[in-house]
């Protein structure tokens, strides 16, 4: 069986609204075409570090403006494998994710990389996180960094 390695880089992507903060999620069609609710991330190309990646990657699949997102801080590397079952030969992936807390300083409304599979997104109060079943147990991220959401 192939195996190979990917990196890729995304974030958390938070805004304030009202004093209340909310977090984007992406709902995603994954390879079995059920719906799923992700956070904005993908592969870090050879020129590019996993910062500038991950706003290149929020920017590309929410449709906000790389202007209006300011990285806060590093928040962590994940680290899974996995079999591509999609994908010819069907390839064990090791996979590296680094993820950033984003906060998103526009006034856009989101418009999903429909060609990507994103079908549509949901503002997420943060202290209903731990009812959304979310990969990378996400609740426990984000209210880990709690502080962080300046």
């Amino acid at each position: 069986m192939a195996r190979r390695y990917e990196k890729s880089s995304g974030g958390v992507v938070y805004r304030k609204n009202w004093k209340k903060i909310e977090i984007l999620l992406l709902k995603w069609l994954n390879s079995r075409q059920q719906e799923e609710y992700v956070i904005p991330k993908w592969k870090i190309e050879a020129w590019e570090i996993a910062k500038d990646a991950a706003v290149r990657e929020i920017s590309e699949e929410a449709g906000l403006k790389q202007k209006d997102l300011e990285v806060i801080k590093f928040i962590t590397k994940l680290s899974y494998t996995f079999t591509a079952w999609h994908l010819k030969n069907n390839p064990v992936i090791d996979k590296d994710v680094y993820l950033f807390l984003v906060k998103y300083n526009g006034n856009d409304t989101p418009v999903v990389a429909k060609k990507e599979r994103f079908v549509d997104y949901k503002w997420m109060p943060i202290e209903k996180m731990k009812d959304l079943d979310v990969k990378f147990d996400l609740a426990s991220i984000v209210y880990r960094n709690k502080p962080f959401f300046i």
